[in-house]
């Protein structure tokens, strides 16, 4: 590659990772079952030149440039700081922060695995990595695949995984009950949904360490002994405020104990 195109794949690159996080704009909003893979697509076809520019810097002729990954992604670090702390007031910063968490999960770094280049892998364990250290949050990585055959299971990765464990259907009336009370009530207040982004951005990194843990049965059952039978008690008790704090209690301990 000469020097005249390698400078434009490097400033396209530059520009462009900064592009693919903050002018995703809401990502909540189009993260349902009905909306999410047409706004996915989307939002691939419209970065997948700036994908395709980051992997053309990393691949040379003798080899990869690792080190260009580590600059893209202090970059953006150091890019998403500076927007941070362009909002005055505390509480919309830290809700501006939970948009970005949300988008590097369901939006860049499924679009960035989904081509497959060689610098996939390492660039989002890279982002991971250096994005968590920074901002002192826990977002993981998953694949495009992987996201949307969970919403076939409606998006409720810990408490599917546990009734399964129990041998329990995926329409099961502890499942629906569960996913009903997301829907109507966790969805339609601020501090429920901001919950449910927290738990979207890290329940699936939860579910594969405890499926790897020596005992996933026995933490299942924990589960559902300390956190889901008692949640579901309070729904059916009309108790949905009691429940979204049990639910609260639930998703950081084992954001604690997982995700530490």
């Amino acid at each position: 590659m000469d020097v005249v195109a390698y400078g434009e794949y490097y400033n396209k690159a530059m520009q462009g990772i900064e592009d693919m996080l903050f002018q995703a704009g809401n990502p909540l909003s189009s993260f349902k079952k009905n909306l999410y893979a047409e706004a996915f697509q989307a939002y691939l076809r419209k970065y997948i030149e700036v994908i395709d520019a980051i992997e053309k810097v990393y691949v040379k002729e003798d080899g990869v440039d690792e080190e260009w990954l580590l600059k893209l992604a202090d970059h953006l670090v150091e890019q998403a700081a500076v927007e941070l702390e362009r909002i005055p007031k505390k509480g919309k910063r830290s809700e501006q922060l939970v948009n970005y968490n949300m988008t590097l999960a369901v939006y860049m770094f499924p679009a960035i695995l989904e081509q497959k280049g060689q610098s996939a892998e390492p660039l989002t364990d890279c982002l991971v990595e250096k994005w968590n250290a920074a901002f002192k949050t826990s977002v993981g990585k998953a694949s495009y695949e992987k996201i949307e055959s969970g919403f076939q299971k409606k998006l409720c990765y810990i408490t599917t995984a546990v009734c399964e464990s129990q041998g329990k259907a995926d329409d099961c009336y502890e499942l629906t009950l569960l996913r009903d009370y997301r829907d109507r009530y966790l969805l339609s207040t601020p501090e429920g949904a901001e919950l449910v982004r927290e738990y979207y951005n890290i329940a699936p990194t939860i579910v594969s360490r405890i499926a790897r843990s020596e005992a996933p049965g026995q933490v299942y059952k924990e589960i559902w002994r300390n956190y889901l039978a008692p949640c579901i008690g309070m729904i059916e008790e009309g108790k949905p405020e009691e429940c979204r704090e049990r639910y609260m209690a639930m998703v950081y301990d084992l954001k604690g104990r997982y995700m530490a």
